[in-house]
């Protein structure tokens, strides 16, 4: 791989994620929206990456979310619910950054997981809903979390306009509980304006 490959994967990424970031905003109709991007760097390291993280390293995402979540609660007081929506790895991330949080801190976090490579279970946190698609195999990697929490996953049927492999985080598949539950989160929660 060239500069110039790597360079265009960089902003191929990024322009994904922001384009996810304005997707969640206008579901959020507003209110305010906190990211943590994990750069992908390309498949084999990722998949290291993800390997790392289901033997429970504490990668940088990890802390970068711990990192946020105690500038939220420092911010919104600590009776305030935030919804951590993740994709993919980014499950992986979470789970970590919840196991290594204080019981307060978890109590806050309401986990949205959408194509996750490990199950978010209930227990780690106040609230979790885990989707997948009937067309994506990523979450049957995590066997053990499957074996133990498999009755969390919320499997979907694939929305006709969807990739083959329907694993991405903008699939219409997904549109529907991501719109429910942030309309849901921003209701019950109030997320600032």
């Amino acid at each position: 791989m060239n500069s110039t490959e790597f360079t265009n994967g960089i902003n191929n990424n990024l322009s994904q994620a922001k384009l996810s970031a304005l997707q969640l905003s206008l579901y959020a109709q507003g209110a305010k929206i906190y990211g943590t991007y994990n750069a992908t760097n390309n498949p084999v390291v990722d998949v290291l990456e993800c390997a790392a993280g289901h033997k429970g390293f504490h990668t940088p995402p990890v802390q970068l979310l711990k990192n946020k979540w105690n500038r939220l609660i420092a911010s919104y007081g600590p009776q305030a619910k935030f919804l951590e929506i993740c994709h993919s790895g980014g499950a992986i991330h979470l789970k970590n950054a919840l196991l290594t949080s204080p019981e307060s801190v978890r109590q806050r976090i309401i986990a949205l997981a959408i194509a996750p490579a490990a199950i978010i279970p209930r227990r780690l946190c106040f609230e979790s809903f885990n989707y997948i698609s009937k067309n994506d195999f990523v979450t049957h990697l995590d066997i053990l979390g499957k074996r133990r929490y498999g009755d969390e996953l919320h499997v979907l049927e694939p929305h006709p306009d969807a990739n083959k492999w329907d694993h991405e985080f903008l699939s219409p598949t997904f549109k529907d509980p991501l719109e429910r539950h942030i309309v849901d989160y921003v209701k019950n929660y109030g997320g600032k304006r």
